[in-house]
């Protein structure tokens, strides 16, 4: 049997190392780390991370966080995660709390935009400007002018007053049926509707709206002659079913009777002259477009100015005039021009 030998060489790898292992044994008792399991009610030592290779014994060594990082090298490869807590005192405002990053947060949104009331044909409470009005008028495409459309809205509103009159209506059911032919014909042209039928058809709608009611029979007997009643009966009724499809049944009308009442009430005016001139102003100033153009206090506080002018008296003396009213200097002296230009 020859001799063998049994130099030196180079280290070879045994399956049963413990060194080769990356966990340590389970008997291996050493201080708990954050990664570990739940702590154990008994101490562990703490053994030197490199004592299975520096000392060759097969000792215990701590676990890096992530197995493949070195410990030098682990808080630049997994940097830890930033630490949101506040330090201590009165927090900040919510403002400085945290500034927007525009990688992760989206850009606020746009501020909404003021609403604005879209002027529609269907549109029958919505306020136009004069100019609007004679610019969209559809008479306009059949050859009426501003004149004529003029002369011809001031020819219904009489007719209304006097059947008003006859039938023993107040004057706020006749100024209703004035406003719904101002509507009517704002959107429906002079030259194909008969504006004396839209006009008794107007009247029996604005008495049965402002709880006036008035039998149909009568408003026919007191506006035709009694050979053709039955016709004209159905066209009414068809008047009254085109009236209410154009207007898209807004049947609402403010009046600016309340409104006068009341401001000169609290002026201490109610009672005098200057009130009974600006009632007659107003009943004058539904011969044009005043209620399609303002609102009702508007139309009071120019009815009550321009009163106050024909009887000499600066109205505007009293301190609380323009608060009463709730208007503006430039929108009265607009009220008060088209009310001049019908006198």
């Amino acid at each position: 049997m020859s001799s063998q030998s049994f130099a030196a060489g180079p280290a070879t790898y045994h399956p049963l190392s413990h060194s080769n292992y990356l966990d340590p044994p389970p008997h291996t008792r050493r201080r708990r780390r954050d990664h570990d399991d739940p702590y154990h009610s008994y101490p562990v030592p703490h053994a030197h991370p490199y004592a299975a290779t520096a000392g060759g014994g097969g000792g215990p060594y701590h676990i890096p966080r992530h197995p493949f990082a070195l410990p030098h090298l682990q808080e630049r490869i997994f940097p830890p995660p930033p630490d949101h807590r506040q330090a201590a005192g009165p927090p900040p405002p919510k403002r400085v709390r945290r500034a927007p990053d525009p990688r992760w947060d989206p850009p606020p949104p746009p501020p909404p935009a003021p609403a604005a009331r879209l002027l529609e044909d269907g549109d029958a409470g919505a306020l136009l400007s004069r100019d609007e009005i004679e610019r969209r008028s559809p008479s306009r495409r059949d050859g009426i002018d501003s004149a004529l459309e003029a002369r011809l809205r001031a020819s219904y509103c009489a007719y209304l007053r006097c059947l008003g009159i006859r039938l023993g209506l107040p004057q706020t059911t006749i100024a209703t049926a004035v406003v719904y032919c101002h509507r009517f014909f704002f959107h429906r042209s002079h030259a194909c509707h008969d504006r004396f039928l839209v006009a008794t058809a107007a009247l029996f709608l604005a008495a049965k709206s402002e709880e006036t009611a008035c039998l149909l029979n009568n408003v026919l007997r007191a506006s035709c002659e009694q050979d053709w009643f039955e016709q004209y009966r159905e066209s009414v009724i068809q008047a009254e079913q085109m009236i209410l499809t154009t207007l898209d049944f807004e049947l609402e009308v403010a009046h600016p009777y309340a409104p006068l009442s009341s401001a000169l009430s609290k002026l201490g005016l109610l009672h005098t002259v200057l009130y009974n001139v600006a009632w007659n102003l107003i009943n004058e100033g539904l011969r044009s477009s005043l209620w399609l153009q303002f609102k009702p206090h508007h139309i009071a506080a120019g009815a009550a100015f321009l009163a106050a002018k024909f009887l000499r008296y600066d109205i505007t003396f009293h301190p609380n005039f323009w608060h009463e009213f709730k208007s503006a200097p430039y929108i009265v002296q607009d009220v008060v021009q088209q009310l001049k230009e019908l006198l």
